[in-house]
């Protein structure tokens, strides 16, 4: 039994394969899915979506978004952004987390500083992705 995985952006198809499970950073927190996971559907937060198929474990940053776990295993994961770890710009990714440190410690109003901590997050996850991930184009 295997889950049968659509991953989409605005900008471009992201992964389309076969997985014996999943992670991903839901709005409330970590979640993990493997095949016979109860039908739900979920906001997504900020975080790595670690995606394990037969060739290995597929490694992707995404910014929100919602995921279906449907019948059959049918997984549909829409995400606002995605960014596989071969794609990380680290020195980039690094000198817009420093500017996001910056701007953080003088917000012009809430609103800002909201948008400010979900940048920070989304530069940290992207660092840490490059670092961790050798694969993550594997299934386009």
């Amino acid at each position: 039994m295997s889950l049968k995985i659509v991953v989409v952006s605005p900008a471009r198809p992201v992964f389309t394969g076969e997985a014996s499970k999943f992670s991903v950073e839901a709005l409330h927190g970590q979640m993990g899915v493997r095949p016979g996971h109860a039908d739900i559907v979920a906001a997504l937060g900020i975080g790595p979506l670690k995606i394990t198929t037969g060739a290995g474990e597929v490694r992707y940053a995404v910014w929100g978004g919602f995921l279906k776990v449907g019948k059959g295993g049918h997984v549909t994961i829409l995400v606002d952004r995605a960014e596989a770890g071969p794609e990380v710009d680290e020195a980039a990714a690094r000198k817009e987390l420093e500017e996001t440190n910056a701007a953080l410690r003088h917000p012009k109003s809430e609103e800002d500083f909201r948008d400010l901590l979900e940048k920070r997050a989304w530069c940290q996850t992207r660092i840490k992705l490059n670092r961790e991930a050798p694969l993550g184009v594997a299934g386009r």
